[in-house]
């Protein structure tokens, strides 16, 4: 039989409890730019641009927009090796993860 978090949790000490949430909000509250990931990451621009499809100087431009479009974060992202997720955190609600943006693999119709 299936549990729930909520069952698992209910289950856990509150001392292992806490740890686990300090753990999770620790872990949710990690922002890194662009650029700083692809730093961390230990990748070049070029090895992003090669991957992108583009020059390099437009993988400079890019890191420093504060505003793009979903599919150039999406295309920037997996050019490290990643993937993109969307979710959408509402008061009240349990988040949820947004698809179809900038996914060319999903038709319109």
């Amino acid at each position: 039989m299936t549990k729930s978090l909520d069952e698992v949790m209910a289950s856990v000490s509150q001392t292992r409890r806490k740890k686990i949430e300090k753990r999770s909000e620790k872990l949710t509250e990690q922002h890194m730019t662009l650029q700083a990931l692809r730093k961390e990451l230990n990748l070049t621009q070029e090895v992003i641009a090669d991957g992108m499809k583009m020059k390099q100087a437009n993988v400079s431009k890019v890191e420093k927009r504060s505003d793009m479009l979903v599919s150039t974060v999406r295309s920037y992202v997996e050019a490290m090796g990643g993937k993109l997720e969307l979710v959408a955190k509402m008061p009240g609600h349990p988040p949820v993860k947004l698809e179809g943006f900038g996914d060319l693999s999903i038709e319109h119709k």
